[in-house]
């Protein structure tokens, strides 16, 4: 039996968020793995003309190939990848899914403008590549962009009750754009859903300190009465 993961990072950034996660699994296990980028996103960040249709677009596509090559089909989502995954499982029926930061609510972009310090101090348990990543992705957001993804947070308003699949979320605790308390909120409101909260777990958990937490929940949740 074929299991296929598909792979959805976030807003502004890439595959690179989720490549330790991806790494892990693949040097473990023999699975059919889908990782795309969004149009406009990547390490050369070019979101300017790319909208929230042309993003689901290219996750419905992977999706669609990859649910050819398997028998079983998980999607992982991060962040807005979490939106775009929820979308996603409401109209394809994945086996299962899983929610890493779901960005389904504002992301505190405000709150990293005004507080720069606390979130990078939070941070601190985060590789320091990626601050300047974020850093560098923080300049170039554009309001055009942030409306697309504001109008996919609101097109996913009312998709987590509609879920059905096994859901799993998983939350840093320190989190400093996607607030805990949102997923705290989350798992409320569907239906076959449960939240492992990682202590000192930042915004970008896959590339912290702390990822083989991330590891390890996300490896059981695939095998779990599989």
């Amino acid at each position: 039996m074929k299991i296929g993961i598909l792979f959805l990072h976030g807003y502004t950034g890439g595959r690179y968020e989720l490549l330790p996660l991806i790494e892990y699994l693949s040097s473990r296990y023999d699975f059919v793995l889908e990782a795309p980028e969004y149009p406009g996103h990547g390490i050369n960040l070019l979101i300017k003309d790319t909208n929230e249709h042309m993003w689901y677009e290219r996750a419905q596509q992977s999706y669609e190939i990859l649910r050819e090559k398997s028998d079983v089909v998980i999607v992982i989502g991060f962040s807005m990848g979490g939106v775009i995954a929820g979308l996603l499982a409401k109209i394809e029926q994945p086996d299962k899914l899983i929610l890493i930061a779901p960005a389904y609510e504002n992301i505190n972009i405000q709150h990293f403008v005004k507080s720069p310090y606390r979130f990078i101090n939070n941070m601190r348990h985060a590789d320091l590549k990626i601050l300047e990543f974020m850093l560098l992705r923080t300049v170039k957001i554009n309001y055009k962009s942030f409306l697309a993804f504001k109008n996919l947070q609101q097109s996913a308003l009312y998709v987590p009750e509609q879920i059905d699949a096994k859901t799993l979320i998983i939350h840093g605790t320190i989190d400093g754009l996607v607030p805990i308390d949102k997923s705290r909120e989350l798992v409320k409101r569907m239906k076959n859903a449960r939240l492992v909260e990682i202590d000192r777990g930042p915004h970008e958990i896959c590339l912290s300190k702390v990822n083989n937490k991330v590891f390890y929940e996300v490896e059981k949740f695939i095998f779990k009465n599989k």
